[in-house]
């Protein structure tokens, strides 16, 4: 291989050694294989401590033969990647790896990836996920737990385990290292997995990557810097307190790790499905120590495979036992800690914050709220344009999980900074919501007020598309004296019949705003009525604590969620920030029905909680979503029940039904949003789910 001078030029030199190749960052000459097919997704496998890059050597190249591009750097620190200065701090936290890595991607003109990293690595993936959400697609965390939320401190028992950490934390701990650098590694290669693991012969192999003259002060670094006994490298800093602000990821994400880990056993890794939101996996391997990737290769591609290339709604909690040197017994209780049950008929379940009845579908790049799911099974869903300017607002989910603009890309072409030039008429513009009427239409309900804000004239509206020609075949402007300055359309039912439609207005004055389909004529009902209203005793929270912006306000929206009855006699519907049921005699609503008679004919059905969406199922169920406390639920009578908890339901938003019976719903994650969380990048990921029917 060929070393390139220190002062040259950026960008990458390649040897002829499989791959091998450096690159020369501002501060290093990060030497890395970079394999597989050029078009292939790029998954970057970083390695740990006391490791090297070749702990990937018997996985890169499956992972390369199912068609993924591979990224192996080596660390700083490590092997023949040098720094470039000799006056740049040999640092280790981290977050300055992430950085290092960035760099390295951004030189080859890579934008997204899939990361999987094993100890130092794993970190090194969480910071990427923190810091580069828009680039990191998903995400595999091999034998360390996460540091989202902060690093508390251990029970004691992990900190006999961790001793290594505060013996190096003192001037003879890392006098004693400098001595015997390759002694000190051993050590842990004994202590960590499973006896006669490994052979010697290959402990002195990657030992000679111990040898990097910056391998010590890298290594005292990262190691002091995770408690607070040293500072982060300074161009970190920000990237550091990001991952300790950072609650939850909901990347797609696997937690790998060996149930025989000397040093970060199952107990360790209680808290870890709490951390992530999205699709999910724990996976525990019998009999593997602290280097799965080394100790049971066949395994880690078999699950990393499924990440990477597979459906990410399969992922699946699993104990393992494909390696059976000894039995996974003695580790029973550490597994079942992090919610991994065995069960004669029915696997393995979770119960840290997750249901097995729920199942996500797919995920989505940016903000969803609406879903509708069709006779013949289609999928679609809306993007509204909240906190950033979708690319696309109606759209097809695919089979294979890819969004087709729906009907067409010229209905979803509009673009804020188009806002001048386009008829607002003719272009989805704040999609809030989509329905099918049961009679081969999708009928989408567009506010008309990005940024659920001030309404665009002329831009709210209904738009029917026929799901046989896939093209509108009727748009039904809703006019100036019905949306009003303020208003928000929010959700839409419809008669039997198909003649008729009700809509919630969520907006500064709340309403049901009903819509002659056929003469495209609408009225407001219930206008500024108690049950349309806001409930100003409901506190909105979340985990606990107030959901509100910077500015101190809470999540207000009016009359949101909406349900009709099979025979279509009674509407029912509930204001998003408030905590009573109600409902109406549909022929109540008609405009020559006066409002001193509606108001008589509102009657309360219950007492609940703050809801989003409403649900009337085929079996005359009615399901309410739960924001506050992740779950969904059902009307019993008068009382509320729950029908299912899980913390991926961040924000539960709207549902749909399918042919047989299966509900769908969507997480569209509104605290996540900058509103409400300031500095979150505009656009975030959401989910849609799906769940059998209650009994």
């Amino acid at each position: 291989m060929r070393r390139r001078p220190r002062g040259s030029g950026r960008g990458p030199i390649v040897s002829g050694d499989q791959g091998l190749a450096y690159f020369a960052t501002d501060t290093l000459d990060i030497v890395y294989r970079d394999q597989g097919p050029r078009d292939g997704t790029v998954v970057v496998l970083l390695h740990g401590w006391p490791d090297d890059a070749s702990t990937w050597e018997h996985v890169k190249g499956r992972l390369n033969e199912a068609g993924l591009r591979t990224i192996v750097p080596t660390l700083r620190g490590f092997g023949a990647t040098r720094f470039r200065d000799d006056a740049s701090p040999r640092t280790g936290n981290s977050a300055i790896h992430a950085m290092d890595v960035v760099a390295l991607l951004d030189g080859l003109e890579i934008d997204r990836f899939m990361v999987a990293g094993h100890d130092w690595g794993s970190n090194i993936a969480e910071a990427l996920a923190v810091g580069w959400p828009e680039r990191v697609e998903r995400l595999a965390m091999l034998s360390t737990p996460p540091r989202l939320g902060g690093m508390a401190n251990p029970p004691f028992e992990q900190t006999q385990r961790q001793w290594y950490h505060w013996f190096m934390a003192t001037a003879r701990g890392a006098e004693a290292v400098r001595a015997d650098r390759r002694g000190f590694a051993h050590l842990h290669w004994v202590n960590w997995s499973p006896p006669g693991w490994f052979d010697e012969a290959t402990f002195a192999r990657i030992a000679r990557s111990f040898d990097n003259p910056d391998w010590v002060d890298v290594t005292l670094h990262s190691y002091r810097s995770r408690w607070d006994e040293a500072a982060p490298d300074p161009g970190s800093a920000w990237l550091e307190e990001k991952v300790k602000a950072a609650q939850t990821l909901s990347l797609p994400t696997l937690y790998l790790h060996g149930d025989a880990d000397g040093v970060n056993p199952p107990s360790t890794a209680e808290d870890v499905p709490s951390k992530f939101a999205g699709p999910f996996a724990a996976v525990t391997l019998a009999s593997v120590g602290h280097f799965p990737q080394r100790e049971n290769p066949e395994a880690v591609v078999r699950h990393l495979l499924t990440l990477f290339t597979g459906d990410p709604a399969v992922l699946t909690d699993t104990i393992d036992r494909s390696l059976t040197m000894k039995k996974a017994a003695p580790y029973a209780a550490g597994i079942a800690a992090i919610g991994l049950v065995a069960a004669a008929a029915a696997g393995v379940a979770h119960a840290q914050g997750r249901s097995a009845q729920l199942t996500q579908v797919a995920q989505f790049d940016h903000q969803a709220t609406g879903v509708a799911v069709t006779e013949d099974g289609r999928r679609f869903v809306n993007f509204p344009r909240w906190t950033d300017d979708a690319p696309i607002s109606v759209a097809e989910v695919m089979k294979d999980g890819s969004l087709r603009p729906y009907p067409d890309a010229k209905w979803n072409s509009w673009r804020n900074a188009r806002a001048n030039e386009l008829p607002v008429g003719d272009y989805f513009i704040c999609v809030q919501s989509i329905v099918p009427d049961g009679h081969g239409n999708l009928w989408v309900l567009d506010p008309g007020a990005p940024g659920n804000e001030k309404i665009l004239e002329g831009a709210p509206k209904l738009v029917r598309i026929d799901l046989a020609s896939n093209r509108v075949t009727k748009t039904i402007p809703v006019p100036g004296d019905v949306a009003l300055q303020g208003t928000y359309l929010n959700d839409i039912r419809f008669s039997p019949d198909g003649k008729i439609g009700y809509i919630t207005d969520s907006g500064t004055r709340g309403a049901i705003i009903v819509v002659d389909l056929e003469s495209g004529k609408s009225h407001r009902a219930l206008d500024g009525h108690p049950s349309t209203q806001i409930d100003k005793t409901v506190k909105v929270t979340l985990d606990g604590k107030p959901l509100v912006r910077p500015d101190g306000r809470q999540p207000a929206f009016a009359a949101d969620g909406i349900a009709i009855s099979k025979d279509g006699k009674t509407l029912y519907y509930q204001a998003l920030t408030g905590k009573t049921l109600y409902s109406i005699d549909t022929a109540k609503l008609r405009s020559d029905v006066s409002e001193t008679d509606r108001s008589a004919a509102v009657k309360t059905v219950a007492q609940t909680h703050v809801a989003d969406g409403l649900w009337m199922s085929k079996a005359g169920v009615l399901y309410l979503t739960s924001p506050t406390d992740y779950a969904i639920k059902r009307l019993n009578g008068a009382t509320v029940e729950t029908v299912l908890t899980d913390r991926r339901l961040r924000w539960p938003d709207t549902f749909s039904e399918g042919r047989d019976g299966t509900m769908y719903v969507t997480a569209s994650h509104i605290q996540d949003t900058n509103w409400f969380t300031p500095g979150t990048p505009p656009s975030i990921k959401t989910q849609l789910f799906s769940f059998a029917p209650a009994k």
